[in-house]
């Protein structure tokens, strides 16, 4: 390939302007879809990631290995592995904090809640307890408080979402207020359901929140470790055998209604028998704290049970890491679960984007969706190129034939085609980078209102700013090139296979 080469391909594309323009419009038209495009969505996935890592979710998550579907937004809807939990968070946190670029934690469980106030006041709430005051230092924008105060640290009380208190107002003819107290309902499965009573003492609303977001209530700590079972041990954990299980209370039916002698109420020493023995009647002091220990020591000894039955306060669902900036999220992920592993853990650190729910998942499959809009328009302008390359060589039959004829041989006229193929792709590819950052630059100037919830957290905020992404330059070169090369292969074997003959004959 010489000067010469080019010149007479340089002379071919003004000889033939129209195809040249029809080319050349499609290569300009195909950037500057490329760079809006990829600008667009390098800036929603950043504009995203922003949103849930500095409102939701930090950087990184830990979550119990026995995890099938951990979810930092929704609580787990199936049983497996839904109930396991860090059990010993204080001390799995002191060495996280020494993992190189990690920045700060917190932790978090999360649950799902009947919420009831009154005889008919009925809502729903996916509920939160977090240590407030590190939840406030890691996540400064993920509590917009509309009425009342935030959970002060170690104070009982439900920070109730705008949507659930909605949704309590309208199922109740009694105007809900600041300090009112609901019922929160939920099912375990280490200690069955369990009804907990708090006070109400904020409403908070995020202010792009999604469906998913919307019913998020904060709750204390030590009710929500109630209501989820967080218990200090279990029968599982303790391996308890027969002796100690009856420790806990066993009885049966007989123990208390049967109808031998020794029962307590059939007797005729019967707690509330009319005999001069009686517990209520008879003078004999030591006689009645006896027979009232009798009646506790149905029970069995309830020590053990109290033990069971103690919170675990050292227990989370989730820990949430903050990262330092700079730092790889990767590396950061890879260094927590080898130093899991080597501690013997049973735990995972996932990205976020594992935790972040359907919004952001959602996004995702919106990005996945673009791209391969993207591709299809790739293969749309490789066919057309590949036509108008082909009508054009078929028009130049005599000229590429003549060429042959006068001694050209093979590789000339392919390095012809080739070389007229990269000129339309650099100067139209040129005007197309133009285009498309001449208009990322006025729409960063105006900014684009988003409109809907969703919107919102597509663009990262109420107002979307495009940013010029240099990656998405260069990747937009790279792909019309490709283009160009993959558009050229025909009609170059087209060109080829013109003979001199051909070209005499016409």
């Amino acid at each position: 390939m010489n000067f010469s080469t080019a010149k007479i391909a340089y002379r071919n594309l003004k000889l033939h302007k129209s195809k040249t323009l029809i080319i050349g419009i499609l290569v300009t038209i195909s950037v500057a879809i490329l760079i809006i495009g990829t600008s667009v969505l390098n800036t929603v996935e950043k504009g995203i990631e922003s949103n849930y890592v500095n409102k939701y979710t930090g950087n990184v998550f830990v979550a119990p290995s026995l995890n099938s579907s951990p979810s930092l937004i929704m609580p787990a809807m199936d049983s497996d592995g839904a109930d396991e939990v860090i059990t010993n968070y204080s001390e799995i946190e002191e060495a996280v904090l020494k993992v190189n670029g990690v920045a700060d934690t917190t932790g978090q469980i999360n649950a799902a809640s009947l919420i009831q106030i009154g005889e008919n006041g009925t809502g729903i709430g996916i509920l939160r307890g977090v240590d407030s005051k590190d939840y406030q230092k890691m996540f400064p924008q993920g509590v917009n408080m509309i009425e009342g105060e935030f959970l002060k640290e170690g104070e009982e009380g439900i920070i109730l979402s705008q949507f659930s208190f909605d949704m309590l107002q309208e199922s109740t003819e009694f105007e809900l207020k600041i300090g009112d107290t609901v019922l929160l309902t939920m099912m375990n499965n280490t200690s069955g359901t369990k009804v907990r009573e708090v006070e109400i003492k904020g409403i908070h609303n995020y202010e792009d929140d999604s469906m998913d977001v919307s019913m998020i209530c904060f709750v204390d700590l030590e009710n929500i470790r109630a209501l989820n079972g967080m218990v200090l041990n279990t029968e599982k954990d303790l391996n308890l055998n027969d002796s100690e299980k009856s420790s806990l209370g066993t009885f049966s039916d007989d123990d208390l209604f049967g109808e031998s002698a020794n029962s307590l109420f059939m007797s005729d020493d019967s707690l509330f028998a009319s005999s001069e023995d009686s517990l209520f009647i008879s003078s004999d002091t030591n006689q009645v704290e006896k027979e009232s220990d009798d009646i506790y020591n149905i029970l069995g000894d309830t020590a053990l049970r109290d033990e069971l039955n103690t919170i675990n306060t050292d227990a989370y669902s989730y820990m949430l890491i903050k990262i330092d900036e700079g730092a790889n999220p990767k590396t950061v992920i890879a260094d927590l679960n080898q130093m899991f592993d080597k501690n013997g853990w049973d735990l995972v650190a996932y990205d976020w984007t594992v935790g972040a729910g359907m919004s952001a998942q959602l996004a995702d499959m919106i990005s996945l969706i673009f791209y391969i809009i993207l591709a299809i328009i790739a293969i749309v302008v490789i066919i057309v190129i590949m036509n108008t390359l082909v009508v054009s060589i078929s028009e130049r039959t005599s000229e590429i034939g003549t060429m042959r004829a006068l001694g050209a041989k093979r590789s000339y006229i392919r390095n012809m085609i080739s070389l007229e193929t990269i000129f339309i792709t650099i100067i139209f590819g040129i005007i197309g980078i133009i285009i498309g950052v001449g208009f990322l630059l006025i729409t960063s100037q105006i900014g684009i209102q988003a409109t809907g919830t969703f919107t919102k957290i597509i663009l990262g905020g109420e107002i979307f700013i495009p940013q010029i992404s240099g990656i998405g330059i260069i990747i937009s070169i790279i792909a019309i090139s490709v283009i160009s090369v993959f558009a050229s292969l025909y009609p170059v074997q087209v060109a080829l296979r013109i003979s001199p003959r051909e070209a005499m004959s016409k």
